[in-house]
């Protein structure tokens, strides 16, 4: 399918129920600035329900403002995870279910991404491709900790066992990222089912030069299945073209100096602008830090921190409360995100995450695209 696009947007989609499967639990929407896709997973036809159902959120989105729609893009997969979550609570027949969801919004030449799981957003410039989220599954973890290669990790029979999903518990943490989009830029949402058996490499021929994007959606959906068509497999590619004519080349100038002013003093000048603009720049990222909080780790503890969990910021956030719950006996699935750090917007908060902690048990993960409940992301309260 194709859409036209707002404005200097255009997009086609193409989803595939693959060779292995007997339902496709894959689902994506396409609209004039706003685009998804998901991967359902559960038993029975649960994977399926979830997947449409985390994308309603995503469509009632794409009917508002342009602005609305790009500011509240993170709170729309809030939204939907919450929907998932608690229709999964009112019916047996659904219970475990839970999705995966990417989701993308562009405003004027900036794109927004909001992201949970192991779908996949690439950007497509220049003839290079760039990897835009972070798959949320264990191997990938591995990968980051450097416990295990991507080699390794390609072929591990663990590969899909998520740590976070959409509708294992009452809220989710969303990645979100900003991206400035340049004249040509092209962005692919697509399923594990496509990054599977189809190398970056090989996305990067198929959707980075054909004109015609909806044949090249069709050539990454066939040489997924021409590899097995292991699962099922969701492509959406989006291009960022410019209406406006290209400006002229401004002319060249011969730079002069001014006449009286040594180069010396200049120089001095500089120094002090760049300075001044560092120490600016330092005061702002401390008063930032210092109005957030984390749950992480201290001295094989559990503590509440005040300041930003994200390298290389973390150097300067402080220990504010620490806590007698050793991470040792804490629930596996909650282990890692402790290490990386549970954010918080208030203290109250980070001590109800701590709570949630104290009491947490520790289900088994799910894998993607098979029957069984997602691994829990982190506790109630968790924001983006």
């Amino acid at each position: 399918m194709t859409a036209p696009g707002a404005g200097r947007l255009r997009a086609a989609a193409l989803s595939d129920v693959g060779r292995a499967r007997e339902r496709n639990e894959d689902s994506l929407f396409v609209g004039a600035a706003v685009f998804a896709v998901a991967d359902g997973l559960g038993g029975h036809r649960a994977g399926e329900v979830a997947s449409a159902l985390s994308l309603e959120p995503i469509a009632a989105l794409a009917a508002a403002p342009p602005d609305d729609s790009f500011r509240d893009l993170t709170a729309a997969v809030q939204r939907a995870n919450r929907e998932v979550y608690e229709r999964a609570r009112g019916n047996a027949d659904l219970s475990g279910m839970g999705t995966t969801l990417t989701a993308l919004a562009v405003r004027g030449g900036v794109a927004r991404i909001a992201h949970v799981g192991d779908s996949r957003c690439y950007l497509i410039r220049a003839g290079e491709i760039r990897r835009l989220t972070e798959d949320h599954t264990v191997v990938a973890r591995r990968v980051r900790e450097g416990s295990l290669s991507p080699e390794e990790a390609a072929t591990h029979p663990h590969r899909s066992l998520l740590l976070r999903a959409l509708g294992s518990e009452p809220s989710v943490l969303v990645d979100q990222a900003d991206l400035d989009l340049l004249p040509g830029d092209r962005l692919l949402l697509c399923s594990d089912g496509l990054t599977g058996p189809v190398s970056d490499e090989e996305i990067l021929r198929l959707a980075g030069a054909d004109p015609d994007l909806d044949a090249a959606c069709r050539g990454l959906v066939a040489l997924a299945n021409a590899r097995g068509g292991p699962d099922n497999v969701t492509v959406v590619l989006i291009e960022h073209g410019s209406d406006d004519p290209p400006s002229p080349a401004p002319a060249a100038r011969r730079p002069r100096s001014r006449p009286g002013r040594p180069r010396a003093t200049r120089t001095l000048t500089w120094c002090l602008v760049i300075l001044s603009t560092a120490i600016g720049a330092w005061v702002v990222v401390r008063a930032v830090a210092g109005r957030n909080y984390f749950v992480g780790v201290d001295g094989g503890r559990v503590a509440i921190f005040r300041g930003l969990p994200d390298s290389p910021l973390r150097g300067l956030a402080r220990v504010e409360e620490r806590t007698p719950i050793r991470v040792n006996d804490v629930a596996a699935y909650y282990r890692p995100r402790l290490a990386e750090g549970l954010r918080a917007r208030t203290l109250l908060e980070a001590r109800r995450i701590v709570e949630n902690i104290r009491g947490a048990l520790g289900p088994a993960p799910a894998a993607s695209g098979s029957p069984g409940p997602a691994l829990p992301t982190g506790p109630p309260g968790g924001g983006p």
